[in-house]
């Protein structure tokens, strides 16, 4: 029997505060330090939307509600292929310092910064698609989280 391809799914959040975006910096797998919106798998059995609530608290501790969907981008390179989807959330408190509560240990700090900022430190971006969420956030893109329609097994 042939194993089927199937490709992971990741969600991503823009929170903006302020005029200014929550990023993390973590190392990459070459130990490079990178910076990205808050993001991660979407884990077994588990549904899309709880994903992006959960990875909004792993990785910086701020408990989010979701606006709506910025986008879904398909983003195939070498030996894999991506199924992102972007949310634009908004943070319920926003206390004086956030620390990752990663169980993972991988963040290393949690930034904010602007639109300019961002596109500034374009070589430390995690992947490609910090520059194209930041860019469809800025256009409006949006669409409604009843996009996602949630079916009982």
């Amino acid at each position: 029997m042939t194993t089927r391809f199937k490709p992971s799914s990741t969600v991503a959040l823009i929170i903006e505060h302020d005029n200014k975006f929550l990023l993390v910096e973590e190392l990459d797998e070459f130990g490079k330090r990178v910076i990205g919106f808050p993001a991660g798998h979407v884990d077994e059995n588990e549904n899309i939307l709880d994903a992006a609530v959960r990875e909004a608290k792993e990785e910086t501790s701020l408990d989010v509600e979701l606006i709506d969907i910025v986008g879904i981008y398909d983003y195939a390179r070498e030996n894999a292929t991506t199924l992102r989807f972007l949310f634009r959330a908004k943070a319920k408190e926003i206390p004086a310092k956030l620390v990752p509560s990663d169980p993972d240990g991988d963040i290393l700090e949690i930034k904010w910064l602007d639109a300019d900022e961002i596109k500034a430190c374009k070589d430390s971006w995690r992947t490609r698609l910090v520059g194209y969420n930041l860019n469809d956030y800025m256009e409006g893109i949006s669409f409604p989280l009843s996009l996602i329609k949630r079916v009982a097994p």
